[in-house]
């Protein structure tokens, strides 16, 4: 059995939450960019996903912790900010991040890319975050990712990969966003489709099995790129609600820009001297988010929390004792003190999450 199968169900599922919350909010025309509100919701989701405590557990070389087990901390991320879940929505978006992890581990064609997908993820969380610390934190957690598995075995990630898998196997839901783009069938099976990224690992599995991952030959199959602002050549992990997924274009020159984290940092900064100067929108203005079709409110949802946050607590009393890097710990823990710092000023307002971009049948 694996011991380094958690993070890629943790931050795959994670990264795949962003995208659904990203979306609606678009589709809400709240824009992220400007407006406080759409801000807050993604800075906060992100921060409360890598918590340094919460990275603490999933980091640690161990079997693979239980999707049901993952799902409180999930679940606990996505009502970290203004928003509001009920019962049912929470089931429907938890179904939905597991079958699109679940189909993206399906149909990699090689270790490699089960570690670019799980960058790609990464990458679109420093996307969204508006926050500079919150960006320092999102590339800490990417080099992270990066000396997790380097190290490891073609043979060793791939088994990994297996883990995960059968962790998911239970899992089976339509999706209808995969139904309309032929990658599922009504059975809920996969269609593995061709694109330009292929590793063909199983028709080289006897040569590059026992290669660490970080010395592979990148000229034969396995390209894709582990640097912070690489191309990662894989369309999985990328935002499949997006207009522009499926495109092949490279990634856009400023995001190859050594200055892009300190870029982004002053593009916030501006945003938030033109708030303070009136110009943007800083009034209470009411609305919902939809996501699912059941709107039907539960006064259970921040006791459901609470008691979910209490059960991991407990859980992580056990695992004070682990040490994935002390510097890393240490460096994460000073950013996220300051990422959490600046996102003490909150839009007093509640949010519905109800009806779900895709219909979940």
């Amino acid at each position: 059995m694996s011991m380094h199968a958690t993070p890629i169900l943790y931050l795959n599922m994670g990264g795949e939450m962003l995208y659904v919350l990203r979306q609606r909010l678009k589709a809400q025309k709240v824009d992220i960019d400007k407006t406080v509100q759409g801000q807050s919701i993604l800075n906060d989701v992100t921060a409360a996903l890598l918590n340094v405590t919460a990275l603490s557990s999933v980091f640690k070389k161990s079997p693979v912790i239980a999707v049901a087990s993952l799902r409180p901390t999930l679940e606990c991320a996505a009502l970290s900010s203004i928003m509001r879940l009920d019962n049912s929505s929470m089931d429907k978006l938890f179904d939905l991040m597991t079958m699109m992890v679940k189909y993206q581990l399906s149909v990699v064609t090689g270790p490699r890319e089960v570690i670019l997908l799980t960058l790609n993820h990464i990458d679109a969380m420093r996307d969204m975050v508006s926050n500079p610390t919150g960006q320092e934190c999102v590339a800490l957690v990417h080099q992270m990712v990066v000396d997790f598995y380097s190290d490891l075995t073609c043979d060793e990630v791939w088994k990994t990969r297996y883990d995960c898998l059968q962790e998911l196997e239970p899992y089976r839901v339509r999706v209808s966003i995969l139904l309309r783009l032929g990658l599922q069938n009504e059975d809920t099976s996969f269609n593995l489709t061709l694109n330009k990224y292929d590793e063909k690992y199983e028709e080289h599995r006897h040569i590059l099995a026992n290669q660490k991952i970080k010395d592979v030959n990148l000229n034969q199959n396995c390209k894709g790129s582990f640097q912070l602002f690489g191309d990662r050549e894989t369309l999985l992990g990328r935002n499949i609600y997006s207009s522009t997924y499926g495109m092949t274009e490279k990634l856009k020159p400023k995001q190859h820009d050594s200055n892009f984290l300190k870029d982004c940092g002053t593009k916030a900064e501006l945003g938030m001297l033109a708030t303070q100067l009136g110009t943007e929108e800083t009034y209470e203005r009411p609305f919902t988010l939809n996501l699912f079709s059941n709107e039907e409110e539960t006064s259970n949802n921040k006791n459901k929390c609470n008691v979910d946050k209490n059960n991991f607590e407990s859980r992580e009393l056990e695992v004070e004792k682990t040490k994935i890097n002390e510097d890393y710990k240490n460096k994460l823990d000073n950013v996220y003190a300051d990422f959490h710092e600046n996102e003490q000023e909150k839009v007093a307002r509640s949010m519905d999450l109800l009806d779900l971009l895709d219909e979940i049948e």
